[in-house]
């Protein structure tokens, strides 16, 4: 027998107004701390490149060539910060962020340098897709570029999990940690076909965070590793026929601890993996060993780094202990008028653990690194280096550099190969403001050994932006100029108009 039920008008609106409450405390739930940017601009400059400067840690959105427009939008979601009655934080929280680069004129891109979702629980933090992000002990904000990870490049698709801020574990912040654990993918280069990046970083802090001094030490260890040759090769060595580079789980494991596939290094231990691989390490291990110093003064605060280096255990035997960056950065506090912040650094990586071509597989020997270099992957993603932009790819240096032999070496190197990995020079960023108008002014000069090239090159570039806000608008313009020496002389400029909401 069929049932009916009567509805009430009475239950009806309580049914009604339920289901409406409830539809509008999702909808607020999901729009709430949401900030929205709208920004156009235009790019030009007297050689068809954007000067070094003006491009740099851009995440990859300003392209080599310049005389374009730009067209940019983007929406991003933070954590609730409200607190509960006990002044907590919920423990559980989440954001996301999506933003689009319409770039038009002698390159015509679309970018997605952010497209992630993040969710927070306690100290513990995932999230997946594009973020981006800067890794080491370094002044994010003025700096040449942190070593390994610089916000140079456009962000990479990647699934992390992480502890993001320093969190207790000894002494009620007397000792604090902070760390993540990450898979990225690269997509294809020239050389792989669909490989792979394995991430982490671990650093601690010793200092509660209203003491005077603190200190902090940390490494980071990155790994591109897996994929296939663009096609399967007869390997000269040994003989054999390489299909791929290592992607199985057992290859994973060696990529995560870092040891050896064939510790007696006498040659293949599975067919299809490349000599190179079986000898050495599963993947090209690349990274930094940071520390740093924060001292709190009553009118300003000091930050003191150092990152060193390491591919191929040269750090570890001291073989190449003498490059670094080593920076200071000066910011004074509780003013927002004047001098606001200031940072030197200095870069080293001239001495790579010995002189080009001079590696050795005995280990107290080693060098020749080539930093980011290997035989299968370049320290690369989509055209810009990953790391320091002070570290420069064939693709970016001028051809009158390699001249007469710029064919052949093209023609011999991917576009990709790190030619400028051996330099040593200075930067300095400033951050300034008077009223309603901040400025940045940095200034770069380094001596570069060029691959193939006997002549060193001393190249200056210099930058400077103007920003003049006025209530949820902005105007900004930047010039930038490049001597003539790895880049060609140039002088370039931009111009952007932004709206937040």
């Amino acid at each position: 027998m069929q049932q009916h039920y009567i509805i009430s008008k009475k239950s009806f609106f309580n049914l009604f107004w339920g289901i409406l409450t409830f539809n509008v405390c999702i909808a607020q739930s999901l729009t709430k701390n949401i900030r929205y940017e709208l920004e156009s601009g235009i790019y030009t400059s007297t050689s068809g490149q954007n000067p070094f400067l003006l491009r740099s840690n851009q995440y990859g959105i300003i392209p080599l060539e310049s005389q374009f427009l730009t067209l940019r939008g983007a929406a991003h979601k933070e954590y609730d910060s409200t607190k509960n009655e006990q002044n907590k934080q919920k423990r559980f929280s989440y954001g996301y962020g999506l933003s689009t680069v319409v770039n038009v004129g002698k390159v015509n891109q679309i970018i997605l340098p952010e497209a992630y979702l993040k969710v927070r629980y306690g100290a513990f933090e995932l999230y997946g897709g594009r973020r981006k992000e800067v890794v080491g002990l370094v002044d994010s904000t003025l700096t040449s570029g942190s070593y390994i990870w610089s916000g140079n490049a456009l962000p990479m698709p990647k699934l992390q999990i992480s502890i993001p801020n320093y969190v207790s574990i000894l002494g009620h912040g007397i000792i604090s940690i902070k760390g993540s654990y990450a898979h990225g993918w690269f997509g294809s280069s020239d050389s792989t076909k669909n490989f792979f990046l394995h991430q982490k970083y671990l650093y601690g802090r010793i200092g509660k965070p209203n003491w005077r001094v603190k200190m902090y030490a940390g490494f980071n260890h990155q790994v591109q590793w897996g994929g296939k040759p663009p096609k399967p090769y007869i390997e000269s060595q040994t003989g054999k026929l390489i299909t791929n580079y290592g992607n199985d789980f057992s290859s994973y494991l060696n990529v995560i601890s870092g040891v050896s596939l064939n510790r007696k290094g006498d040659g293949i231990s599975k067919d299809g993996i490349p000599i190179n691989d079986a000898w050495n390490r599963s993947g090209n291990h690349l990274g930094s060993i940071d520390i740093a110093t924060e001292i709190s003064f009553n009118k300003f605060d000091l930050f003191i780094y150092r990152q060193s280096f390491y591919e191929d255990g040269s750090l570890f035997y001291l073989g190449n202990i003498t490059d670094g960056l080593l920076g200071v950065s000066y910011k004074r506090k509780n003013i927002n008028i004047g001098l606001i912040k200031l940072t030197f650094e200095y870069f080293d990586s001239r001495s790579q653990g010995g002189p080009a071509g001079s590696g050795s597989t005995i280990p107290q020997i080693r060098g020749g690194d080539s930093y980011f270099n290997n035989t299968f992957y370049q320290w690369i993603y989509r055209g810009n280096t990953i790391g320091t932009p002070l570290i420069v790819p064939l693709r970016n240096v001028q051809k009158e550099v390699f001249s007469p032999n710029y064919v052949s070496i093209s023609k011999s190197l991917p576009a990709t190969y790190m030619v400028v990995n051996r330099l040593s020079g200075v930067f300095l960023g400033a951050y300034y403001r008077i009223k309603e108008v901040s400025f940045i002014t940095k200034f770069s000069n380094t001596s570069n050994q060029v691959y193939g090239v006997a002549k060193k090159f001393n190249q200056t570039s210099i930058f400077q932006s103007v920003q003049f806000y006025y209530k949820k608008n902005s105007v900004s313009s930047q010039i930038s100029y490049d001597s003539d020496a790895l880049f060609k002389s140039n002088l370039g400029i931009g111009l952007q108009l932004m709206r937040t909401f």
